[in-house]
């Protein structure tokens, strides 16, 4: 940059979940939330009041829906679901939060095969203790 110029480069790291989430609480509590389509992130507003995001990369999917009710408080209600390697699955958490605070169901259903459980029956265990 020059001693003359006076324009400033501003590097957005949309990677960082910290930038994407305190962007996004800050146009939702100031009612503006514009369309944004990147490889890997879709905001999408749906009314004035109401807005959904959808994040998906690295085996990560995040869709979320939030709504500002009449008091200004956002309802959030969204699921995650992350592939895992080691063990390997899938991660799902389903959420909502609100005025009632915060809740979350989550499950993993694991890909890796588990060997079957062989079970003795109570003559071959007392036969084996003596």
């Amino acid at each position: 940059m020059s001693p003359t110029d006076d324009s400033v480069d501003l590097v957005v790291d949309y990677s960082r979940p910290e930038f994407l989430i305190a962007l996004i609480a800050n146009l939702a509590s100031a009612a503006i939330v514009p369309r944004l389509q990147d490889n890997y992130v879709q905001l999408e507003p749906v009314s004035d009041n109401k807005y959904t995001l959808r994040i998906n990369e690295g085996g990560a999917l995040r869709e979320e829906t939030v709504e500002l009710i009449a008091s200004g408080e956002p309802i959030v209600k969204g699921q995650l679901t992350q592939q895992y390697a080691s063990p390997s699955g899938t991660l799902t958490v389903i959420y909502e939060a609100g005025l009632n605070g915060y809740v979350a169901k989550y499950s993993f259903v694991s890909t890796t095969e588990i060997p079957p459980v062989v079970a003795l029956s109570p003559g071959a265990l007392k036969a084996a203790s003596g």
